[in-house]
């Protein structure tokens, strides 16, 4: 079955048909959805829309966090376990990648979450991020709303303490979500996920000023651009 978008924030549908922006994949190495078929579906449509070049951004070290509050795991334990498993994923996605015509195996960058995490844009919006959870109550509470209901699925009691662990998860993707990223040359500035969640319109609302407006300025936020794409 193709891929169809489901909702698109801060574009309209004419931008992505007229292939006006560079477009990335987000792999989240907890979310069991990322099968080599439905990542096949993925990159098709994005080679299919992209304007120059695509992109799997593999969120690898970031998932550290998630096996150090959910495993109780050390920094340093959860981090390789989390590049192992980065590992694995880029292998599959190099298989996927080997299916097609060498012209566009060409037009494909995969992405490891350091590559993007240690950049001086993503460091200086990480530490304002860091700073407003730590000294805005408001800021503060709207993060960690944001992490109980990710989590409200799951059949387990979280402290006051694992819940600012796992906020970190957040702080630590929001400057991606919110402005892309760039790699090699090419600035990737719209990304697809295969689910809409609160933390896409919260991204939308800070890139809109609907809520936080002292925050665009600050950040040198940008338009970066989230469509939910279905299988």
């Amino acid at each position: 079955m193709a891929a169809k978008i489901k909702v698109i924030r801060k574009a309209d549908s004419s931008e992505i048909l007229n292939k006006e922006h560079n477009i990335y994949l987000g792999i989240s190495l907890g979310n069991k959805w990322f099968t080599k078929e439905n990542m096949r579906e993925y990159l098709h449509w994005a080679l299919k829309y992209t304007k120059k070049r695509v992109a799997f951004l593999v969120a690898d070290t970031l998932h550290a966090i998630n096996y150090e509050v959910r495993n109780n795991e050390t920094p340093e334990k959860a981090r390789k376990r989390a590049i192992r498993m980065g590992d694995k994923m880029i292998s599959v996605i190099k298989e996927l990648i080997e299916e097609l015509p060498l012209k566009q195996q060409g037009l494909i960058d995969i992405v490891r979450w350091d590559s993007i995490d240690k950049s001086m844009e993503h460091v200086k919006m990480k530490e304002i991020l860091y700073s407003e959870f730590k000294n805005n109550k408001e800021f503060r509470e709207k993060i960690l709303e944001l992490v109980r209901t990710a989590i409200n699925r799951e059949k387990r009691d979280f402290t006051d303490e694992q819940l600012v662990s796992l906020a970190r998860y957040v702080l630590e993707e929001l400057p991606e979500i919110l402005n892309g990223f760039t790699y090699n040359g090419t600035y990737y500035d719209l990304y697809i996920y295969p689910d809409d969640s609160l933390l896409t319109k919260f991204t939308e609302q800070l890139q809109q000023k609907e809520i936080f407006p002292y925050l665009h300025a600050k950040l040198l936020i940008k338009n970066n651009i989230f469509v939910e794409l279905k299988v």
